[in-house]
């Protein structure tokens, strides 16, 4: 096995151990904040030229319709060693490592249907940006309001003691309806900043950077 190979493995290692701690971790707070019942979770592999470049896990909320428990949200994750999840960094920035999406949406992320963050963003518009800390849009058809998203840098959690504050806290509290500043904080560890850039042709695209 090359040396890159073996890079590339325990890296695959790492975000396996991290879907590991938030199976467990994400339902459990779903559940305590009362959100509504938690689902199964969904994962997806990505693969860019034939190696894992990104995992996707995908959380349902279900809440009661019709006597029937129905999926009405979906917190997903998407940690993106490298493709088109790791998105181009601000100038003047050194080019980002591995991220870490975390989102709200109506739906699971999905590399097969191309529902999950990838750049550039031109595609994602109209979005409002939040401070550089949040991107969010009006229409969504959850009960929890807008579908947003927020990203970190994936070297500044270390395990369980930097997912609970920096992906499950912020999650919920955001989906309980909490201010911006109190939900995600500018200090948060890891969190990077989004920067809207116009293009010629009168769209925008992102470029991100540390906080």
């Amino acid at each position: 096995m090359s040396q890159e190979q073996s890079t590339a493995n325990e890296a695959w290692r790492k975000i396996k151990a991290l879907e590991h701690l938030l199976a467990e971790a994400l339902p459990q707070a779903i559940a305590g904040a009362k959100l509504g019942k938690p689902g199964k979770m969904l994962s997806e592999v990505q693969k860019t030229a034939g190696e894992r470049s990104a995992l996707a896990l995908s959380f349902p909320i279900l809440q009661r319709e019709n006597r029937k428990d129905v999926e009405v949200a979906w917190i997903n994750i998407q940690i993106s060693l490298s493709g088109n999840g790791v998105p181009h960094a601000a100038a003047g920035h050194a080019p980002l490592g591995a991220v870490m999406h975390v989102a709200h949406w109506a739906c699971e992320f999905s590399f097969d249907y191309d529902a999950y963050i990838g750049f550039p963003a031109d595609g994602w518009q109209p979005w409002r940006n939040q401070q550089g800390r949040l991107l969010s849009w009006d229409e969504s058809e959850s009960p929890f309001g807008d579908e947003w998203l927020y990203s970190l840098q994936l070297d500044a959690l270390e395990g369980e003691a930097g997912l609970l504050p920096c992906v499950v806290a912020p999650a919920i509290a955001l989906l309980q309806g909490k201010a911006l500043d109190e939900a995600l904080p500018a200090t948060l560890p890891g969190l990077l900043r989004y920067q809207n850039v116009e293009l010629a042709d009168g769209a925008r695209d992102l470029r991100i950077a540390l906080a």
